[in-house]
């Protein structure tokens, strides 16, 4: 888990490269020279799915233990530099100092290994793996890893879906760009906002888990409030918008995860006393996965809040209100270009919850997936004092619980 700096991010982050790393169609990670994988792209993390859950900011050696019942071979080159300076799979570095390679030592290496992909089944992974050298001082800062993927049964399957992930996070880049400035504006949102930092501000309540974070609007409110905030969320543009607005202060008692919330396997049992997921199961591949997992998280006694869409949701209604709202505000001609960006995202939003509520939740409590589902689950989960509040015009809802003293299983 990484603190609340920009130094999480690296010192370009933001920059042409470090896009051209995250969005590069090979799966690519990168390891720093104390054996830590500070980095992944959107690739790695769909073919490895969540295989590679919690990976980010962990011992190499994490992800190796984690792969170890999958892969047949050596997921690094035994001759690489990760095994050479790394010591093998100790965890432990042969010194604080990183060392300057000799001449011998610059050279790619490869491995292959079979990885028993749950999504894509057998693949042959050919690792390559290149010294990543600091320009200024000469020496070793760790190493980049390629996993192409070779052998596959169906390998269009595999860049269908990488090819998917990467337009989906250039739209979600696009609509970080103007969330800031338009959802603040509407009414709907500064209630659901309210709703779920006021079920968060009681006492008792000290650490929270903000799933699907985004650009950090209830975090930072959290945060204000004196709580300890965990926020988890995949996008690696909205995190950067919630960075961009954290102070000193705020950030002492912020800790930011990049991932899915789906699983979250670092994060021990019984680790907050409110978990606060606010329009961010919707869109999920798994999120009864991420719903188990808030429930796991959650201590015995605490307060778990969703605000998700009902099974009547109408995105058309909601821009109609929203661009109202705007009009009205005498803020739409000013905030033509941001409204313009909110529009092209609705169509994918719109398919998307289509798409979440047609699935079955792979449970016999529910058929389908929505607010209605959620309540339900939750109910037949024995959670306490449960409420279900419309929001957004009718067209979401928000159920509120608390947990008992133990916790369903993550397979329903």
């Amino acid at each position: 888990m990484s603190s609340a700096t920009v130094e999480s991010w690296g010192p370009n982050a933001g920059n042409h490269a470090a896009k051209a790393f995250y969005y590069a169609r090979t799966p690519l990670l990168l390891v720093d020279i104390s054996g830590v994988i500070t980095d992944l792209n959107a690739a790695c993390r769909e073919l490895l799915g969540i295989d590679v859950a919690g990976c980010r900011n962990q011992h190499y050696t994490y992800l190796v233990d984690r792969l170890r019942a999958k892969i047949d071979g050596e997921l690094l080159p035994p001759n690489g530099i990760a095994n050479s300076y790394f010591k093998g799979l100790t965890g432990k570095t042969t010194s604080k100092t990183p060392p300057i390679l000799e001449t011998a030592d610059l050279n790619i290496s490869v491995v292959e290994c079979c990885y028993r992909s749950d999504r894509f089944g057998p693949t042959r992974l050919r690792v390559t793996e290149l010294p990543s050298i600091d320009t200024a001082s000469g020496m070793c800062a760790g190493s980049l890893l390629s996993l192409e993927p070779h052998d596959i049964a169906d390998p269009t399957a595999l860049q269908t879906a990488i090819d998917r992930r990467l337009s989906h996070e250039v739209l979600w880049e696009v609509y970080a760009a103007s969330y800031d400035r338009i959802l603040p504006e509407m009414p709907f949102y500064q209630e659901v906002v309210k709703r779920h930092c006021t079920a968060m501000e009681p006492a008792p309540i000290r650490t929270v888990l903000d799933v699907g974070a985004g650009t950090g609007v209830p975090t930072l409110r959290l945060l204000d409030l004196g709580k300890r905030v965990t926020a988890v969320d995949i996008n690696r543009a909205m995190l950067q918008k919630l960075y961009s607005k954290l102070d000193a202060r705020q950030a002492e008692r912020l800790a930011v995860i990049e991932d899915t919330a789906e699983s979250l396997p670092h994060l021990p049992d019984a680790s907050f006393d409110g978990v606060s997921v606010l329009l961010a199961f919707f869109d999920m591949a798994d999120p009864l996965s991420a719903l188990r997992e808030t429930q796991r998280l959650l201590k015995p006694g605490g307060i778990l809040i969703v605000t998700e869409p009902r099974a009547c949701f109408n995105v058309d209604e909601l821009m109609t209100a929203a661009e109202a709202s705007l009009r009205a505000k005498g803020l739409l001609e000013r905030l033509s270009a941001d409204w313009k960006r909110i529009q092209s995202v609705a169509p994918f939003i719109r398919d998307t919850i289509r798409d979440i509520q047609a699935r079955t939740t792979a449970t016999p409590l529910v058929q389908h997936w929505n607010a209605e589902a959620i309540f339900e689950i939750m109910h037949q989960d024995g959670f306490s004092n449960l409420t279900f509040r419309e929001s957004h015009l009718g067209n979401c809802a928000t159920i509120m619980g608390q947990k008992r003293n133990s916790y369903p299983s993550k397979t329903g």
